[in-house]
């Protein structure tokens, strides 16, 4: 029985908790001390995964030092490396740590021994805390959350960690090396890294922090499912499961850097067989290494303690059921009563595309996934009406005698659709009926005699720009009318009348400069180019072929218009900032589609595109550290 044992501190390493018994006992010799606490010499001072602690601690119990138990989990590094492994790993580390059962083979258990990832080569530690330490307690200690693997930063003080002299694991496997001012001396010069790695550091010392205080009960299943549910919902992942693992390399390696992936030994090699990341994304039985699970969380969105919250769920691109009924025709129109939906893939898009089938017998689809609110009440396209759509269309046409166009109304649907529907499996249509689509055409011709009336000077294509929809309507269901009825090509006739082209200029400059301010005004950027100007203020003949008589005019359209490029550089800052908006992951698939860019595009766009992207991912960042009022220190 020991007669005197130190106290042991918060965040300790057992290993320092014995090299500090070493120190204060007087002993001259490791194997003294060995003896005293395991009661042989030839037991390994092991630094992270220590074993056969039951022997030790029924030698300090009468001290009230804390349990086996907690010296496991809060004093060594079981935590660290055996979160994400097997519950029979778990159990066998457990075990060795605690009864020395397998102790031979406990690093080949974690998967430690085979990982490409390399532990720190010394003892680290901080040097404000060292201080503060030596001012307080008038000694200091190895800190478990220093000696984590990847971890750059000491979360107290934001400042780098330091190697110590003494080997993490040393030449004499039986000495305990406690930290003193003569080992713990702040050698050499630090590598300067960019403030962006910095700040990662920050964030995975946090996460690794977070790894050895929290008791999480992860299964390889639930953390295969939690990353498969995540993949899915940030886009990498179809409704299958399937990863586009070309895109997801990208973002990840784009996301953090090759400098910050380079310092975490984990750059992403796509074209290797052996990629990391390929491997962790896929069903698999091996083990990787923490940091690894660490950084694949946090580039999707998750931290260590929120991740797991995704074990077991489906990806539902359409949100939980019941989903709505959408036909107006029914009783339960806008009510949850379609249990389930029927997800595909959209061969265009890749996106999911929901089915909504009806026991009323209308069915419904839309491309997903549903963002918002107003998303569920979505039609994409119609698949079938259903009988009820049906029966209560004849009762309103046939019984209620309603027109076309009421029932169109209160059925939600084009006239057209009512006209064809209407008459479905009928011979004839009604006299009635008959004259009440002449009706509607009658409605149309008048409109349109209107139009002509108020506008005499204009051409078809400018009054059909008043009224699409109107001309639309008669181009199909009334064409030869519309032909008779549309103004004629001028005569092109010289003018003889002499025309002041500077006052000209001056007029058609104010509106040019009032069209280009409403086109760069407008929520979606607009290609501004000379047709566009000219089209807007109803004077593109007149751009397209005296532009030069009108020098000032001339002058400030070259000045604003833009290239086709600069208008895709322009669309790509405006997705990026859209997206960042809407609180969705800014990401380089996402950023083409929105700003309509398809398969490759000019070395400027795509490099304007890898800019914004690490800008935005970059406040992404920022915003997750400024939350916590944390303030780098250099």
């Amino acid at each position: 029985m020991l007669s005197y044992f130190p106290t042991l501190y918060n965040d300790e390493l057992l290993y320092s908790w014995f090299a500090r018994y070493h120190i204060h006992s007087s002993n001259i010799s490791p194997k003294q001390t060995m003896k005293g606490l395991y009661g042989k010499t030839n037991i390994v001072a092991v630094p992270d995964l220590p074993t056969n602690l039951n022997v030790v601690y029924e030698k300090l119990r009468h001290f009230q030092v804390p349990d086996v138990a907690q010296w496991i989990k809060k004093h060594t590094l079981f935590r660290y490396y055996t979160t994400f492994a097997t519950s029979e790993i778990k159990h066998k580390v457990y075990r060795a740590m605690e009864s020395g059962e397998h102790s031979g083979a406990i690093h080949m258990m974690t998967g430690i021994m085979a990982n490409a990832i390399k532990e720190w080569t010394h003892f680290r530690f901080c040097p404000r805390c060292f201080q503060e330490d030596i001012e307080t307690i008038g000694e200091s200690y190895w800190k478990v959350s220093h000696q984590l693997p990847g971890v750059y930063m000491c979360l107290k003080h934001n400042q780098y960690l330091c190697d110590s002299s003494v080997p993490f694991r040393g030449k004499n496997k039986h000495e305990f090396i406690a930290a003193s001012p003569s080992n713990c001396i702040r050698l050499g010069v630090k590598k300067v890294f960019s403030e962006r790695t910095e700040r990662f550091f920050q964030i995975l010392a946090e996460q690794s922090v977070k790894l050895i205080q929290g008791d999480f009960h992860f299964t390889w299943e639930g953390i295969q499912s939690s990353y498969r549910y995540l993949l899915q919902r940030h886009g990498y992942a179809t409704i299958n499961g399937k990863v586009n693992q070309q895109l997801l390399a990208e973002q990840f390696t784009l996301f953090y850097g090759g400098e910050f992936l380079e310092a975490m030994q984990s750059s992403v090699d796509i074209l290797s067989e052996s990629c990391w990341l390929k491997s962790i994304t896929r069903k698999h039985r091996k083990s990787f290494h923490p940091i690894r699970h660490l950084l694949l969380i946090y580039f999707l969105g998750e931290e260590i303690d929120t991740f797991y919250q995704y074990a077991h769920k489906e990806y539902k691109p359409f949100g939980e059921g019941p989903y709505f009924c959408l036909n107006p025709a029914a009783k339960h129109y806008k009510q949850r009563v379609i249990p389930n939906v029927k997800t595909t893939i959209c061969t265009d898009t890749r996106r999911p595309v929901g089915t909504f089938e009806c026991t009323c017998g209308f069915i419904y689809s839309r491309r997903g996934p549903d963002k918002s609110e107003q998303d569920l009440y979505k039609i994409g396209r119609i698949k079938q009406y259903g009988q009820v759509w049906l029966d209560k269309l004849h009762r309103m046409i046939h019984v209620e005698k309603l027109s076309y166009y009421a029932a169109a109304k209160e059925l939600q649907c084009d006239i057209m659709t009512v006209i064809k529907y209407a008459n479905k499996g009928k011979p004839i249509i009604t006299d009635n009926k008959l004259d009440e689509l002449e009706l509607v055409k009658s409605k149309k011709q008048k409109e349109w005699m209107k139009l002509l009336k108020q506008h005499p000077n204009k051409s078809v294509t400018q009054i059909r720009s008043i009224e699409p929809a109107l001309y639309a309507w008669l181009y199909r269901h009334d064409r030869e009318w519309l032909k008779k009825h549309s103004p004629k090509q001028p005569n092109r006739q010289s003018s003889h009348l002499k025309i002041n082209w500077s006052e000209r200029d001056e007029e058609v400059l104010k509106e040019v400069k009032l069209v280009i301010k409403k086109l760069k005004s407008a929520d979606k950027p607009i290609y501004i180019n000379k047709s566009r100007i000219g089209k807007e203020i109803r004077k593109l003949s007149l751009l397209e072929k005296h532009l030069d008589k009108l020098p000032k005019t001339k002058e400030y359209i070259l000045q604003q218009i833009e290239t086709r490029e600069q208008f895709q550089i322009r669309r790509v800052r405006w997705a990026c900032h859209y997206l960042f908006s809407k609180n969705e992951s800014v990401m380089e698939w996402k950023v083409k589609r929105l700003a309509g860019l398809k398969g490759n595009v000019a070395e400027k766009v795509q490099q304007a595109i890898n800019d914004e992207i690490i800008k935005y991912q970059q406040l992404r960042v920022e915003g997750d550290i400024g939350g916590k009022n944390q303030t780098m220190a250099l």
